[in-house]
């Protein structure tokens, strides 16, 4: 199974996080993140969400696990926008699991 992650990717990907609401949701095994009021979505991977997680951007808010409708929301987490501000300065500060 291949989990490298597109460095370019994730950090622009965090860049649209900076000074957003942004909401991530796995619904049925599909993963988008959205964001803004206006609900724009970005489809995403499970290792980029990962990423997310990882780094501390984003935190599991609530979920089912029920057959057919498994969900998961995940919502920034208290200090993502120091993370973000960080990832964007210099990419270096993302944190990759080995």
């Amino acid at each position: 199974m291949e989990t490298s992650i597109d460095i370019n990717r994730i950090v622009g990907i965090i860049a649209f996080m900076y000074g957003q609401k942004a909401e991530v949701v796995i619904l049925n095994g599909e993963c988008y993140l959205f964001l803004g009021t206006d609900r724009k979505s970005i489809p995403l991977h499970f290792n980029e969400i990962d990423c997310l997680v990882y780094n501390e951007i984003i935190e599991l808010d609530s979920g089912c696990n029920e057959k057919e409708h498994e969900t998961a929301v995940y919502v920034l987490t208290e200090d993502s926008q120091e993370r973000i501000k960080a990832i964007i300065k210099n990419k270096k500060a993302l944190l990759l699991k080995e």
